[in-house]
């Protein structure tokens, strides 16, 4: 049986304990799922405003109820133990509907709370500024928390509840627990200092690129792999390649001539215009990459999720996303 398929009562009642006075509280999960996302003590103290050493009691509590160990501690370092694994997919579950008991019963449909948003960094910094400027001066009242990873990394993110949603590119698995919305398309384009573009052609020819250096992202980003079929099709190879994480490093390298990128238009617009890097026009196939918002299908829509979605259709005007469908959406359709 999976995981996630394990009845929630055969869970708790293999756990059960002799006190019979003890009671899990809504703040001991919280306390548990904020240091099973921070593997700290210190850290989730800090976040939820306790002493350290109430979070070691409530932790501890919990133990002593579900009559297991929930961490295993080595020096400094916390990691869930297999029964802490399980009681964090149903933790996350109850925090969520806990949540979703007081919108509804407080009849509330101002946005208020806090939204975690997971972002791949060229989305954070190109893209999602305007969204987010106008939501926070719409929504005063919800807390955005923007975390900035690794696309692939989003799909457990959003089902571990790490995030609420996540803005990604390219992502088109067929996750059945995961609803995926697309929301724009940029071009992709092959930059260079203008001292390596080839003299005098309006025009490159592709294999131009063959022996020259690439500073590129690393191996898991959509458009890399876009750019390695690109240089495979034409048969031409690198003569040095060098990998960056950040988008603003590569186009540092690029602008000082080190060699070649392949970058969404919109994060080069500046340099373009301004004439420290050229574009290598060519004849043939554009290539594009999609950028999509990536939420949890059961995921409990509040006001603040709901006004989120909304926007994001102002804003992405060509989206997938239909305005008029989002106050259907509930938590479990």
């Amino acid at each position: 049986m999976h995981q996630s398929d394990i009845p929630i009562n055969n869970f708790f009642e293999s756990y059960q304990t002799t006190k019979r006075g003890a009671h899990m509280e809504i703040k001991q999960l919280k306390s548990f799922v904020t240091v099973a996302k921070t593997s700290s003590f210190s850290k989730t103290a800090h976040i939820l405003n306790f002493a350290q050493s109430s979070i070691s009691d409530q932790i501890h509590s919990l133990e002593e109820e579900l009559n297991c160990k929930l961490f295993e501690r080595l020096g400094r370092n916390i990691s869930l133990t297999k029964e802490g694994e399980q009681l964090l997919e149903y933790a996350n579950k109850i925090l969520v509907l806990s949540s979703k008991a007081k919108q509804v019963l407080n009849n509330s449909s101002t946005p208020t709370g806090t939204l975690t948003i997971a972002t791949a960094e060229t989305l954070g910094v190109y893209f999602l500024p305007n969204l987010i400027t106008k939501y926070c001066k719409l929504y005063p009242d919800v807390e955005i928390k923007l975390i900035v990873g690794k696309c692939e990394e989003f799909t457990q993110w959003i089902r571990s509840n790490k995030a609420d949603v996540a803005f990604t590119y390219d992502h088109f698995s067929k996750d059945k627990d995961l609803l995926c919305k697309n929301l724009t398309q940029e071009p992709l384009v092959i930059v260079s200092a203008p001292i390596l573009y080839p003299q005098n052609q309006k025009h490159v020819d592709l294999f131009d690129l063959n022996g020259k250096n690439f500073v590129i992202t690393q191996k898991e980003c959509s458009y890399r792999l876009m750019f390695e079929e690109l240089l495979l099709s034409i048969g031409a190879t690198p003569n040095s390649v060098l990998e960056l994480e950040s988008v603003e490093a590569i186009k540092r390298y690029v602008i000082s001539g080190f060699g070649i990128t392949f970058l969404p238009r919109i994060a080069v617009e500046d340099e373009l215009k301004s004439g420290v890097l050229i574009e290598w026009n060519y004849k043939g196939f554009g290539y594009q990459s999609t950028s999509q918002i990536l939420f949890h299908k059961d995921k409990w829509l509040s006001p603040a999720f709901k006004a989120l979605l909304k926007l994001s259709c102002e804003v992405f005007v060509d989206s997938d996303l239909d305005s008029s469908q989002i106050n259907h959406l509930t938590y479990g359709t």
